[in-house]
C-alpha cells in the first residue's frame, strides 16, 4: 500500500558562484530523505522530487514547487507534504521598506540556492529569502492545507566567535560576495509583494500556522556536517528508524533529536502544529498483514488464522507491540502453530523466546508459512542484471529451500525451467515472467507477463504468495453444493444486475468500457448463516484485492448471506498498474475471482498484495430471503466454523474497437 506523501527535497553541495564555499554531505542527505521515504514509508518514486547541485537553481525550485506541490492534483487536501533543504543559508542586509515602520538596519535571511551570488541578466541571485518561501508555504497551505512540513538543514546567522569560526569549513553558511540588497525585491516571490513583512524572526517564526518547521540550529548558532552527513540530517534519520512513529509529535521527537545529539548544536521545531503525530499521522495506516493474537493459559496463543488462510501446522508467526505500518515494529518473539482450526490456530511461543513475557493481547505477521511443496524458481539475468541475479543466486543455493524474508514461504531454486513454476528473466527496468503454474496458464492461457518498476525479490514474493492463496481450498468441500456464484453485467447508474448469467464452465466474459465494474450473485441453500469474502487475483502483476466487503468497512455483526438467502454485489475490478484508461492501449484484462464462504466473521484482508486497492462503490450490497430463515441453526455459535472457496475465471473484453 502506498503512502500518500508528497516530497520537494534540495541538496546543493556544488555551488555555481566561485566565491561560495562548497559543502560535501548535502546532496547524499537529500538522497537518504528520499530513500528514506520510499523505502521506509513507500511513498511512490513519482511522488517525490529531487532537486541536486545544477538542478537546484532559484527558478527551477520555484517551478517545481508550483508544479509538484501547489498545482498538483493528485495532492489531495491534508495530505502529508515534506520540503527538505540541505546547502548553504545566507543572509542579506534589509532593503529600504522591506519591514514598514522600521527604520533601524535589518537583515533578511535567505536559502542559496545553487546560482545564488551569481549573475544573471537582470542582476545578482540573491536565492529564496523568508519573505518568499512563508508566501509560497502560505499559497500551498490555502490550497492543500496545513499538513506541511518545512526541514531545513543550514543555518543563516552565526555568530562569529572563535569556536564557530573553527568549525567554518563544516559549517552550512556563507556570506554573501556580490548579492545586494536591492536584488531581494528583484528576486521577491509574486505573492509575498501584497503582504507586508512584519516578522523579523526569518524561517524561525516562534509559531507558524501553515507548517511545522525543523531546523538545524537556533538564530546565532551554527548547522554543521561531518563524515555522516549533516548533524540535523543524520539525528533525523536516526530517530525515524528507532522511534515508534505512529506515536510521535514533532515536539516528541525534538526532544529526542536533542537528546541523542548530546552538547553542541540544538536542534529547533516551531508550529501550531508541533504537538501533531508527524504528519498527521496519515502515513501510518494499519498493516492488514497483520493478526490478532491473545495469550490464554500458559503459554498458550491464539492466532487469528486458521485453515481458512492457509495456516498449517509448524507455521510460524512474529509477535509484534502494533499493526502500524511505517513505524518501528520489530519481534518481541516468535510462535509455532501447533493445532489448526478453520478459521483460527493454537500456538505456543518458540523455546528460545520463552523467557519472554507476552501481552495479553499483541499482533502476529506470519515469519515462515511452512508450505509443505516449495514454490520453485528458475533465475535467468541478461547483461544489464548480471550482478544483481548473481547475487540472488548465492542467496539461493540450487536445489535448496530458501524461506524468503518478506512473504514468509519456502522457495526453491531449480536449474531447468520445466521443473519451474515460475522463471524470471531480470532486465534494468523491468522482470519477464514466464510462468508454468497450470492453475493460471491451464486457465487463462497467458504464460509471458512482464512486470515494470518492480525488483527480482518482489517479484518471487509476490508470486510465491499469489500461489499460496491461489491453490488453497478446503479439500472437504462441505458448502459445495449448497452455494452459487453468478455473475452478470451491471446498470451503472442503479448499480443493478442485468441481463443473463455469465458464467459458464467456471469463466465468465464481462464486456466493459474502461470501468470494469460488474454483478456477484451469491446463493446460499445450506443450514449456516454464512460471511462472503470475495478477491480479486491478479495474475499480470500478482496483485490481489478485497472486492467484498471493502477493506475500510466496518465488520459485519450479522451473516450478510443468511441461511436460505441470496446476496447481490456491486463489484469493481481494481485498475491494473498502468494506463488502463487509455483507449489506444487497452485491450482487456482478466485474472480470478476467489469466493472465500465461511459460517463466521473473519479478518481475511492480509490476502491484500499490491499498492493499489478497488475504490467502493456507492451503492451497498441487496441480501434477501427465499427459505425460512428460522428453521435453519444459526451457525453465529457454532465452534467449529465451515468454510469453502469458489474460483472464477473473468475476462474484461472492451466493447469498443481498440484499433481506432
Amino acid at each position: 500500500m502506498s503512502t500518500p506523501i508528497f516530497a520537494l527535497v534540495i541538496g546543493i553541495d556544488s555551488y555555481k558562484s566561485g566565491s561560495i564555499w562548497n559543502l560535501h554531505s548535502c546532496v547524499d542527505d537529500a538522497e537518504r530523505i528520499r530513500r528514506w521515504l520510499l523505502h521506509d514509508l513507500d511513498v511512490p518514486k513519482d511522488q517525490v522530487r529531487l532537486l541536486s547541485d545544477s538542478q537546484a537553481t532559484k527558478n527551477n525550485i520555484e517551478d517545481t514547487f508550483m508544479e509538484h506541490l501547489v498545482n498538483n492534483p493528485s495532492i489531495q487536501r491534508d495530505d502529508p507534504i515534506l520540503i527538505y533543504f540541505a546547502g548553504h543559508g545566507s543572509r542579506l542586509s534589509a532593503p529600504k521598506d522591506w519591514y514598514p515602520g522600521i527604520r533601524k538596519p535589518r537583515t533578511v535571511e535567505v536559502l542559496c540556492t545553487y546560482d545564488f551570488d551569481s549573475k544573471d541578466e537582470h542582476g545578482r541571485i540573491s536565492g529564496i529569502s523568508d519573505r518568499s518561501m512563508n508566501a509560497m508555504l502560505r499559497e500551498l497551505a490555502a490550497v492543500k492545507g496545513d499538513n506541511i512540513t518545512l526541514i531545513l538543514d543550514c543555518c543563516f546567522t552565526p555568530f562569529q566567535t572563535p569556536e564557530n569560526l573553527r568549525e567554518r569549513s563544516r559549517t552550512r553558511w556563507t556570506p554573501p560576495s556580490r548579492a545586494r540588497s536591492e536584488d531581494l525585491w528583484r528576486g521577491l516571490w509574486p505573492g509575498a509583494r501584497a503582504l507586508p513583512q512584519h516578522s523579523q524572526f526569518g524561517f524561525l517564526e516562534p509559531c507558524p500556522t501553515t507548517h511545522v518547521v525543523v531546523a538545524a540550529c537556533s538564530p546565532g548558532h551554527i548547522a554543521t556536517e561531518g563524515k555522516e552527513g549533516g548533524r540535523l540530517t543524520s539525528n533525523l534519520l536516526y530517530a525515524f528508524h528507532n522511534l515508534t512513529l505512529h506515536r510521535t509529535t514533532y515536539a516528541q521527537l525534538l526532544d529526542h533529536l536533542n537528546h541523542h545529539a548530546g552538547e553542541g548544536q540544538h536542534f529547533v521545531c516551531l508550529g501550531k502544529n508541533k504537538s501533531r503525530v508527524l504528519f498527521n499521522d496519515v502515513p501510518f495506516t494499519v498493516d492488514r498483514q497483520f493478526l490478532s493474537v491473545t495469550s490464554g493459559r500458559g503459554r498458550d496463543l491464539r492466532i487469528e488464522a486458521g485453515k481458512i488462510h492457509g495456516i498449517v501446522e509448524g507455521t510460524e508467526v512474529s509477535l509484534h507491540d502494533h499493526n502500524y505500518r511505517c513505524s518501528k515494529n520489530p519481534a518481541f518473539a516468535v510462535a509455532v502453530v501447533l493445532k489448526v482450526y478453520s478459521t483460527w490456530s493454537l500456538a505456543r511461543v518458540k523455546p528460545q523466546s520463552q523467557d519472554v513475557p507476552v501481552p495479553r493481547c499483541c499482533w502476529g505477521r506470519v515469519a515462515r508459512w511452512n508450505n509443505p511443496m516449495p514454490f520453485r524458481i528458475k533465475l535467468k539475468s541478461s547483461v544489464a542484471s548480471l550482478t544483481r541475479v548473481w547475487k540472488l543466486k548465492k542467496d539461493i543455493p540450487l536445489d535448496s529451500a530458501r524461506t524468503l524474508k518478506s512473504s514468509g514461504i519456502t522457495v526453491e531454486r531449480v536449474d531447468h525451467a520445466k521443473q519451474a513454476d515460475i522463471s524470471l528473466t531480470v532486465y534494468r527496468r523491468d522482470i519477464v515472467v514466464e510462468r508454468n503454474e497450470s492453475s493460471i496458464v491451464g486457465k487463462l492461457g497467458e504464460r509471458v507477463v512482464r512486470i515494470q518498476d518492480t525488483s527480482p525479490v518482489k517479484a518471487m514474493n509476490d508470486a510465491a504468495r499469489f500461489n499460496l492463496h491461489l491453490e488453497n481450498n478446503n479439500p472437504e468441500k462441505p458448502l459445495e453444493n449448497v452455494t452459487r456464484m453468478e455473475v452478470y453485467d451491471i446498470d451503472p447508474e442503479t448499480l443493478s444486475k442485468v441481463g443473463r448469467n455469465l458464467l459458464r464452465d467456471g469463466r465468465a466474459v464481462i464486456h466493459c468500457n474502461y470501468n470494469p465494474i460488474f454483478t456477484v450473485m451469491l446463493t446460499n441453500t445450506s443450514k449456516y448463516d454464512l460471511w462472503p469474502y470475495i478477491i480479486s487475483m491478479d495474475p499480470n502483476n500478482y496483485a490481489t484485492h478485497m472486492i467484498y466487503p471493502h477493506p475500510e468497512e466496518e465488520e459485519e455483526l450479522y451473516a450478510p448471506l443468511p441461511a436460505g438467502g441470496m446476496l447481490e454485489i456491486a463489484a469493481n475490478w481494481p485498475e491494473p498498474e498502468g494506463d488502463w484508461h487509455s483507449r489506444k492501449h487497452w485491450k482487456g484484462h482478466s485474472g480470478f475471482l476467489k469466493v472465500y464462504f465461511v459460517s463466521a466473521s473473519v479478518h481475511m484482508n492480509m490476502f491484500e498484495q499490491s499498492a493499489r486497492p478497488p475504490s467502493a462503490l456507492g451503492f451497498p450490497s441487496r441480501s434477501s430471503m427465499f427459505l425460512d430463515a428460522a428453521s435453519t441453526t444459526s451457525s453465529i455459535h457454532t465452534l467449529v466454523h465451515v468454510w469453502d472457496t469458489v474460483l472464477t475465471y473473468v475476462s474484461f473484453v472492451p466493447m469498443f474497437d481498440s484499433t481506432s
